[in-house]
C-alpha cells in the first residue's frame, strides 16, 4: 500500500510525513537489511514521541500504534519495523505499570483519599498525568544498545554449538551466519556453504570466509539432498521467528531442513531478538511475498519471454524441522518463542 493511504489520516502533519518519508527510504533501497531497518525504526519512534506535545502513557500508546499501523501496511514484509513498535508499546505500558505500583505503595488511605479529593485534584492524581517522555527515552536507548550488540551477543555463543571436526551446512548468504562461524574459526570444522538465490553474495561470503581461515566448499543448492547425509549440523539465518516457533528463512531453505529433518541432521537457526515476531505462519501478504523474477530465471533467457515466473521472497520452515534457535540470551527450543514473546511484547499489541 502506497504510504501516504489509509490511516495517515490518524496522524498529525509532521509525523506523517515523518513516516512516509521513512517508507520511501525503505522502498528505494536507501535503509537496507533487517537489523538497519530495526535501528531506523527505533530512530523514528524516538524522534515521534520526542517531538509528540503529549506525555501521558494512554496518548503516547495511540500515537505509536497509529504510526505502527502505517508501517505495517506500508512495509509488509518488512517485520522489523512491526516488532520495534510492539518493543516500544511495551517500555511505555511497563514505565506506567511501574508508576501506578510505586503510587499505590505510598498512597497510604488512597482510597479514602480519592474519595474526599476535589474533582480537579483527582484528575491529575491518577498515573497517566506523568510525563514519560524521559523515561520512555531511557527504554529507547536501552533498546538501541540492545540493537547494536544482537550480532556479537550470538556470535560469541559460536563455540558452545559448533565443535571441532565437524561438517557444517548453511544456505545463502547471511551476514549474521557470517560472523556466526568467523567467531567459531578456532575450531577445527569444515563448512559446506549452498548457493542461495543471490548466487554472487553466496560466492562473495564463501570468499571472505576462506580468507578468514575457514574450510569452506562452495556447492549448488540442487547437491544439498546427497550431501546431507555427511553433515553433522545445519546454521542457517532467519528473517524472522515465528510465534509457534516456525521460522521465515530465505528462499530455499525449506527444502534444506527437510533434508535435515529426513536424515536427523540438527538445525540451528540464529535469530536476534528483534527478529522475534508474534506473526503465526498462516499464510496471508507476507508469506506469498515475491522477489524479483530474475532470482529464478536471468530476464535475457529465452524462456522468460514465454512463461511468467514467480520467485518466492521467503520459505516458511516448520518448528518441527528446527532444533534450536539462538538469540542474544542464548539458545532456546522452538516450544519456547511463546514465552520470549510474551517478555518482549504486550499480548495486546500483537494485532497493531
Amino acid at each position: 500500500m502506497p504510504p501516504t493511504e489509509g490511516s495517515l489520516k490518524d496522524l498529525d502533519d509532521k509525523t506523517s510525513e515523518s513516516v512516509v518519508k521513512f517508507v520511501s527510504e525503505v522502498r528505494s533501497g536507501k535503509i537496507q537489511g533487517s537489523e538497519n531497518i530495526a535501528v531506523a525504526t527505533v530512530d523514528l519512534l524516538e524522534k515521534i514521541i520526542s517531538e509528540s506535545e503529549t506525555t501521558n502513557a494512554l496518548s503516547l500508546c495511540n500515537l505509536v500504534r497509529a504510526v505502527g499501523r502505517n508501517l505495517v501496511q506500508a512495509l509488509p514484509t518488512e517485520l522489523a519495523a512491526g516488532n520495534m513498535v510492539r518493543r516500544v508499546l511495551r517500555a511505555i505500558r511497563d514505565e506506567q505499570r511501574a508508576h501506578a505500583n510505586q503510587s499505590v505503595e505510598g498512597a497510604g488511605e488512597s482510597l479514602q483519599r480519592l474519595v474526599l479529593a476535589a474533582p480537579s485534584r483527582r484528575a491529575t492524581l491518577g498515573p497517566a498525568a506523568r510525563d514519560l517522555k524521559e523515561p520512555i527515552r531511557d527504554h529507547i536507548a536501552e533498546l538501541r544498545a540492545e540493537l547494536d550488540a544482537s550480532t556479537s551477543s550470538i556470535s560469541s555463543q559460536a563455540r558452545s554449538h559448533v565443535h571441532a571436526d565437524e561438517l557444517l551446512l548453511t544456505y545463502g548468504a547471511s551476514a549474521l551466519v557470517e560472523c556466526f562461524l568467523r567467531a567459531a574459526g578456532t575450531r577445527r570444522f569444515r563448512l559446506l556453504l549452498a548457493e542461495g538465490p543471490d548466487v554472487a553474495e553466496s560466492h562473495a561470503m564463501a570468499a571472505r570466509l576462506a580468507t578468514a581461515g575457514v574450510s569452506v566448499a562452495l556447492v549448488g543448492g540442487a547437491a544439498v539432498g546427497a550431501l546431507m547425509p555427511r553433515v553433522n549440523k545445519v546454521v542457517l539465518g532467519a528473517a524472522a521467528a515465528l510465534a509457534g516457533g516456525a521460522a521465515l528463512a530465505t528462499a530455499g531453505a525449506l527444502a534444506v531442513t527437510a533434508a535435515a529433518a529426513h536424515h536427523a541432521v540438527s538445525v540451528v537457526v540464529l535469530s536476534p531478538l528483534w527478529s522475534l515476531s508474534a506473526l503465526h505462519a498462516r499464510g496471508g501478504q507476507l508469506f506469498e511475498a515475491l522477489a524479483p523474477a530474475s532470482r529464478a530465471l536471468p530476464y535475457q533467457g529465452v524462456e522468460s519471454a514465454l512463461v511468467r515466473v514467480e520467485a518466492p521472497l521467503y520459505d516458511v520452515v516448520p518448528p518441527e524441522h528446527i532444533t534450536l534457535f539462538i538469540t542474544n540470551l542464548g539458545g532456546s527450543s522452538p516450544s519456547y518463542i511463546y514465552r520470549l514473546l510474551s517478555e518482549l511484547y504486550d499480548p495486546n499489541d500483537y494485532q497493531l
